[in-house]
This record gives structure tokens, C-alpha cells and sequence, in this order.
């Protein structure tokens, strides 16, 4: 079985490399390829390096993402005739900005899914405290003495009531937030394999 060269050797460290080695070893090569270390002249240069070691680091630090390019590499070194896949550097970066997309999108979707019952509770504390403020300002004295109290107790209300009614209505809309994260992970998934084709040679 013929060794290729891998995400491992980009780093300079082994197969078998801890998670704590692979953060060092990306340290490192930060301080050589990142856009602040580079002159202008090599700022695109520098980004583009830094996309692709940001990917390695991603893949390499994640066990389902290095389990899966593992299992790739041993797929390609157990075959007798390597096939070479070289796409052009508009296509890689093109896959490349996709799956950043995708990324930032499933991290958005994710906050939301599970973040919309903890928004409830901060919407329904922070409107009910506030009306409960705004109310004992209108009928009694209390709040005399701190008039800014009283005033912004109405808008605090809102915000509340606000907050509360967009996160009941996510968390009722979490099926199709769980769908969607479903179908952009089987997305991310995909162009991460042609990732590691594009790199993998």
C-alpha cells in the first residue's frame, strides 16, 4: 500500500496525532501562512492558505470528520492506480465558499432550534417584571422618586412580550428547522468529500 500525503503531513504531524498535538501544530503554521503575518502583496495568497488549513484543522479536530477523511485516505492508498482529481482553483474555492455558507448557515439554524425555549423564559421574565413595574407605576407612588423606571418599563414590556412570541413561535417551527439543518448537513457533507478530493492530491 502506497502512503499519500495527507491533511496529517500539511501539519507536520503523525496519523495518530491528539487533538492538543494537531491545535500546536495549526498554531504554528498560522504564524507562517496567516493574512496579518504576509505583506499585501500576498494578502490573496495568505487567505487562500489560510482557507484551506482552517478546513484541515476543522476536519482533523472533529472525530466524525477525521473518521470519515481516515477512511477516505485508506480508500485511495489501498488502490492500485491513484486517480488524480485536480479541479481548477475557481471550482475549489467556489466549493470552498459553499461549504463556509453552508456552515454559517447550520450554526444559525442550530442557535435557533435550541435556544427558542431559553428565549421564552428571558422574554417572559423581562415582559412580566417590566409590566409588573409599568403597573405599580400607573396606580401607585413607588415609582416616583425613579421616573426613568416608569418610563422605560413600557418599552421593556414590548421587548419582552416581543422576544416571547417569536420564540413560541420557533420552537412550534422546530420540525422544519430540524429538516432543514438535516438537508444542509447532507450538503455540507457532500462538499466536504469533494473538499478532501480537491486537497487529497
Amino acid at each position: 500500500m502506497s502512503r499519500m500525503k495527507t491533511f496529517y503531513d500539511e501539519l507536520g504531524v503523525g496519523r495518530d496525532a491528539s487533538v492538543s498535538e494537531i491545535k500546536r501544530a495549526f498554531k504554528e503554521v498560522a504564524k507562517v501562512y496567516h493574512p496579518d503575518k504576509n505583506p499585501p502583496d500576498k494578502q490573496a495568497w495568505a487567505h487562500e492558505q489560510m482557507s484551506r488549513f482552517n478546513f484541515i484543522f476543522e476536519t482533523l479536530t472533529h472525530a466524525a470528520s477525521r473518521l470519515e477523511y481516515d477512511k477516505l485516505v485508506e480508500k485511495y492508498e489501498s488502490l492500485p492506480e491513484r486517480p488524480m482529481v485536480r479541479r481548477p482553483a475557481r471550482e475549489r474555492n467556489a466549493i470552498a465558499q459553499e461549504y463556509a455558507a453552508v456552515s454559517v448557515e447550520i450554526m444559525n439554524l442550530a442557535g435557533k432550534y435550541t435556544n427558542c425555549r431559553l428565549r421564552m423564559l428571558i422574554g417572559a421574565t423581562l415582559g412580566s417584571v417590566a409590566s409588573i413595574l409599568h403597573l405599580l407605576g400607573i396606580f401607585t407612588r413607588v415609582l416616583d422618586p425613579v421616573p426613568i423606571v416608569f418610563a422605560f418599563s413600557y418599552f421593556f414590556t414590548l421587548i419582552g412580550g416581543g422576544m416571547t412570541v417569536f420564540a413560541i413561535f420557533d420552537y412550534f417551527s422546530r420540525g422544519e428547522t430540524r429538516r432543514r439543518i438535516d438537508e444542509l448537513e447532507e450538503r455540507r457533507a457532500f462538499l466536504r468529500q469533494r473538499m478532501y478530493e480537491a486537497y487529497v492530491n
